[in-house]
């Protein structure tokens, strides 16, 4: 999962759905309580700290993090200052000393600072009216934000609203199976309708304009309000008003919510090519892919050129379900490796599928949104010579991430192990440079070996590097520079390639060929 993605775009675009957690807290009536308030931040900077020195990839050190999750905590009064010592911690408001303690000795024991951490926020929290006032899930954000920081680009918290949406992205859950988008004059319009969906089911269709919820007017109501009064219990009763240009209309549609799963699979034709469109990977995603497949094969038959699956801004999600996507179409053999810190971290990931998607020809579209687990599949296709991957240099996030549920039903994301492609090159902070460079080819009519041939040097650099210096990587992300675009010149350039056998053979080649020339 991609902790960069655009917060315009999460507005933007949200699936109504919704995860409920048998566990939830019965009652947040007290979330502004100081006891109740305290007790959670404690017990959630205690079970964050362990987490961090158990699994982290790297050994941390606890002061350093200590000390700006303070500061994030304590940043609602400018009163309180943090005087740090190599033997010990005293926090001052006003230049009182409020409350001191002895620093641990070892900075790797994150359970000793955990413990220092949340007393001083409990004396600060005492002495502070600010503070107080507070609520006690931004404390904890600010805290944790502070704390995440200072591990690594990909680790972060979600606070309890976005951990919930997150696992939602990931599982599913309880909703009518519709996307909706905010329009520029503040419309909530109906972008997608899932099939079979009960959205689907009601009559829902894409374009209509959502006015009311239950009776209640979404007229000028932000996104958000009208995601949450979509998502609940599976089951549970729901009408929408709509208004339909094409009558002139409006509806109420009455429907119960059901289990639904985000569509990450769309297959279209593209004459005797099947596009698959890939937009990100949760629990369903190589169900659906296979799906795809089928429909692909029944449509177009044995006419059945290629597959081009366009990862273009896809910003990964589940490890398992790279795995399984890479295994559809790899038979047998590595698919890619992690390596960390934590021994469980430590795992080479095979594939030993005999039923794996023949040999047919397979392009493999990326850009500089394409991360994660699209980054492990383009990068096991490419390396094992079952795709050609084409577009721009890729996000560069190499590593895997822990998901610890928090105590406050928010989310660490923690970062614990690094990724590594069958060919042994790890791409973080690099990302996986393309077999044909899109921005230098033009249009598909251009293509050629000349298109290939020139990437075969840089190919080589970068699956030699294993330790790529800051300066290094910078040089290298500019023989492709990643683009956020996905122009239809991409589709064409893919489709081009794969009409043209003789060439498809050869980007394939000289991709194997730069994996097994590694060092």
């Amino acid at each position: 999962m991609l902790p960069r993605a655009a917060a315009s775009l999460l507005a933007a675009c949200l699936v109504v759905s919704c995860a409920t957690s048998p566990d939830t807290p019965s009652s947040q009536a007290d979330a502004r309580s100081p006891a109740a308030g305290d007790a959670g931040i404690e017990r959630v900077v205690l079970q964050a700290y362990r987490a961090i020195g158990d699994r982290h990839l790297y050994e941390p050190n606890f002061r350093n993090l200590s000390v700006e999750a303070y500061r994030g905590f304590a940043s609602g009064d400018s009163a309180l200052v943090l005087e740090a010592s190599d033997s010990s911690l005293t926090v001052k408001r006003d230049g009182k000393e409020i409350v001191s303690r002895p620093a641990p000795a070892d900075t790797a024991d994150g359970r000793a600072w955990g413990s220092i951490l949340t007393e001083l926020m409990a004396g600060s929290i005492d002495a502070s009216p600010a503070l107080q006032q507070a609520d006690r899930q931004a404390l904890i954000r600010q805290a944790m934000t502070a704390t995440t920081k200072q591990l690594d680009r990909n680790s972060r918290y979600a606070d309890p609203d976005e951990a919930k949406d997150n696992r939602f992205q990931r599982d599913g859950g309880g909703g009518v199976g519709i996307t909706v988008e905010r329009t520029d004059e503040k419309k909530i319009l109906i972008r997608a309708v899932q099939e079979g969906s009960p959205a689907a089911k009601a009559g829902i269709q894409i374009g209509d304009q959502i006015l009311a919820i239950d009776g209640d007017s979404m007229i000028d109501r932000p996104l958000s309000d009208v995601v949450a009064k979509l998502r609940g219990s599976v089951g549970a009763p729901v009408t929408m008003t709509v208004f339909r240009a094409s009558t002139g209309g409006e509806l109420a549609l009455p429907m119960k919510r059901g289990r639904i799963v985000p569509t990450t699979v769309v297959y279209e034709r593209r004459g005797d090519v099947a596009l698959i469109h890939l937009t990100g990977f949760n629990t369903a995603t190589t169900d659906n892919l296979r799906a795809a497949l089928d429909k692909a094969k029944a449509d177009i038959g044995k006419d059945l050129t290629g597959i081009i699956i366009d990862m273009r801004s896809n910003r990964g999600g589940l490890l398992d379900q790279a795995q399984s996507v890479s295994e559809v179409f790899i038979a047998d053999g590595t698919i890619f490796s992690t390596n960390g810190r934590h021994p469980d971290s430590r795992r080479t990931y095979r594939s030993s599928n005999g039923r794996a998607s023949g040999q047919i020809p397979i392009v493999v579209l990326m850009n500089g949104g394409s991360a994660s687990a699209a980054e492990i599949v383009a990068a096991a296709l490419q390396d094992r010579g079952r795709a050609v991957v084409v577009g721009t240099t890729s996000y560069g996030k190499g590593t895997v991430q822990t998901v610890v549920r928090l105590a406050n039903e928010g989310e660490l994301i923690l970062t614990w192990s690094r990724l590594q492609a069958p060919s042994g090159y790890t791409w973080n902070e690099l990302g996986v440079l393309p077999n044909i460079c899109t921005s230098k080819v033009g249009d598909a009519s251009k293509l050629g070996t000349a298109s290939v041939d020139s990437n075969q040097g840089q190919l080589m650099r970068w699956h030699a590097l294993r330790n790529p210096t800051p300066q290094e990587v910078a040089d290298l992300r500019k023989i492709c520079p990643p683009g956020e675009a996905a122009p239809e010149a991409d589709v064409d350039l893919a489709v081009r390639l794969l009409h043209d056998r003789a060439l498809y053979a050869h980007a394939v080649q000289s991709a194997t060929y730069q994996a097994a020339a590694r060092p």
